[in-house]
């Protein structure tokens, strides 16, 4: 004999079969069914789909921001290496101009160098490399390399006095600090040390 089929579908779970109202008339909590990986993966904590797909958007938005501002950084300080290179040149171009007028060489020597210079830094600052200002700033480690000091009644705070030779910048980084000499301020008897 063979038994007959009910027509309706069998569930597989027991929990999405339709809810019988209580005895008290009261309609009971509709349950709803889980999958068992999403149930685990919500006991854990773990982020819905949603979440993990803003999230992963978000983190890329994030590399691909660093990425542009490494791009433009490389570009923009491109020439770095250039200008490091370039600058004992230019010291020892103002060198030889300092000491051709010490020994009276002919005007138009010195004057060619003096003009030679003037290119030199045309194009160092057309490269987006500026001079540090020392002479007469207060010292700032970050920007001077003090190589010798002095005390003086003149200055309230430590101040650079001389410059030894030049440091410069390439837009707001430091290719080489200034070295300089630094005046300080100087110990008077009343005031403890």
């Amino acid at each position: 004999m063979t038994a007959k089929r009910d027509p309706r579908p069998q569930s597989r779970n027991h929990a999405e079969e339709s809810p019988q109202p209580t005895p008290g008339g009261e309609e009971p909590e509709q349950k709803v069914a889980v999958d068992a990986p999403d149930a685990a993966a919500a006991a854990n904590g773990a982020p819905e789909p949603d979440e993990r797909y803003l999230r992963l958007a978000a983190d890329f938005e994030n590399f691909r921001r660093r990425k542009n501002q490494e791009v433009a950084d490389r570009s923009r300080y491109a020439s770095e290496d250039a200008a490091r290179a370039l600058l004992p040149v230019l010291d020892n171009l103002r060198r030889a101009v300092a000491h051709a007028a010490e020994d009276g060489t002919a005007a138009r020597f010195v004057g060619g160098l003096k003009l030679v210079v003037r290119e030199f830094e045309a194009a160092l600052e057309k490269l987006g490399v500026e001079p540090v200002e020392a002479v007469g700033q207060p010292f700032d480690p970050s920007l001077h390399e003090a190589i010798g000091g002095e005390e003086s009644a003149e200055v309230d705070v430590d101040t650079v006095v001389d410059e030894v030779q030049r440091g410069y910048r390439l837009h707001d980084r430091l290719l080489r600090p200034s070295l300089v000499r630094v005046a300080h301020p100087s110990a008077t008897p009343g005031k403890a040390t």
